[in-house]
């Protein structure tokens, strides 16, 4: 599997995102009029290191990962479970994930006709590769 589906499946793997948000993840756009809560996951930056012999075997990649909700008190659980569910060290789907850095959590609420919509922008950067 590759990096993107193996992400994904950690947080649909989580007890504590699913039951907070459903299935309700999406990579890089969130459907029109969908239901929230929700997540997107976004690849921000996917350098491509290399060396003398070819591309490193250890990857880096900064993903944006969006909290949408319809309250504040969801946004904040949400955003505790994407973070836990992803910064420690894991192996899944076939990809190696060390633990992540540079974890950073910015409020982006947003107002959409009369209701306001609860978003939050986690920025998170993972070292990932293949498992052997």
């Amino acid at each position: 599997m590759d990096f993107e589906g193996a992400l994904r499946a950690r947080l649909t793997s989580a007890t504590t995102v699913t039951n907070l948000v459903a299935q309700r993840i999406y990579w890089e756009e969130r459907p029109q009029n969908s239901a929230l809560p929700a997540i997107t996951l976004l690849m921000a930056s996917d350098p491509r290191a290399q060396h003398m012999d070819g591309f490193q075997s250890v990857k880096d990649a900064e993903v944006q990962i969006d909290v949408w909700a319809t309250s504040f008190a969801s946004k904040k659980a949400i955003k505790e479970a994407v973070i836990a569910a992803l910064a420690p060290p894991e192996t899944s789907n076939g990809i190696r994930f060390q633990g992540a850095t540079n974890v950073i959590a910015t409020p982006r609420n947003e107002r959409v006709e009369t209701q306001l919509i609860y978003r939050d922008l986690i920025l998170m950067t993972f070292h990932y590769s293949n498992a052997a």
